[in-house]
């Protein structure tokens, strides 16, 4: 299920911030340092936390399995080095080996 949810947990000391994103299988608490949940005094601070941390989600940098990528292109780029000759920049393609 490509699903995204943010929910609120009432917990005997406080309100606990949940997040579900799509590449997880299960919600997890919005962590504070040290890795342990946090822990929000009102439901409106938790509910504020969901939203935030969501919308940073979505407004962040595009990821592919952990990495961003801008840093995949320019590995690739890499490997195809631009050649300059009269002053022009070519760009070198690798095609594979027809067999």
């Amino acid at each position: 299920m490509n699903q995204f949810a943010g929910y609120v947990i009432e917990t005997p000391i406080g309100y606990r911030a949940m997040l579900r994103f799509a590449h997880e299988a299960r919600p997890g608490p919005i962590l504070g340092p040290g890795g342990n949940p946090v822990i929000f005094q009102t439901d409106a601070e938790a509910w504020k936390a969901v939203a935030t941390h969501l919308l940073a989600y979505f407004n962040g940098d595009l990821r592919r399995h952990g990495a961003t990528l801008t840093t995949a292109r320019s590995e690739a780029d890499a490997l195809f080095p631009t050649l300059h000759r009269k002053g022009r920049a070519i760009t070198v393609e690798r095609r594979a080996l027809a067999k």
